[in-house]
């Protein structure tokens, strides 16, 4: 059912500057970046060997991420684990009483997130890649 990690994703105040870093530091590869005009910020996936980093940058404010700048400063934002079937995950999980918020089943990437108040304070996101 879970296939292992898919991801950390990191809030960063330039994804440019962090990118940058990761490169020149751990020779990263950017393998993609995206906009998400209505969760206001851009992703970018970089690669270090077999494992995966999100950057998010905010383009507003008063976006999720965004204010998880505000707060924070950035940081660590979430782990994700990869699902052979999300929505199957998501029903085991839901049954051992824990709160999974954010279903996004259509697209690509489908996702879903763990509640930080079920998972002990860490968000998690449960990924599926069809």
């Amino acid at each position: 059912m879970f296939k292992g990690m898919n991801h950390v994703g990191i809030v960063v105040k330039n994804i440019d500057e962090m990118a940058a870093f990761f490169r020149e530091t751990f020779g990263a590869e950017e393998v993609s970046r995206t906009e998400f005009p209505e969760l206001k910020q851009i992703s970018s996936t970089l690669q270090v060997g077999n494992s995966f980093f999100e950057l998010m940058e905010p383009t507003s404010p008063g976006s999720v991420v965004g204010k998880f700048l505000e707060a924070k400063g950035g940081g660590l934002h979430h782990i994700s684990l990869l699902c052979d079937d999300l929505e199957a995950c998501c029903q085991e999980l839901e049954a051992k009483g824990l709160s999974v918020i954010g279903k996004m089943f259509d697209g690509p990437v489908k996702v879903a997130f763990l509640h930080p108040k079920s998972a002990k304070g860490l968000l998690i996101e449960l990924s599926q890649k069809d």
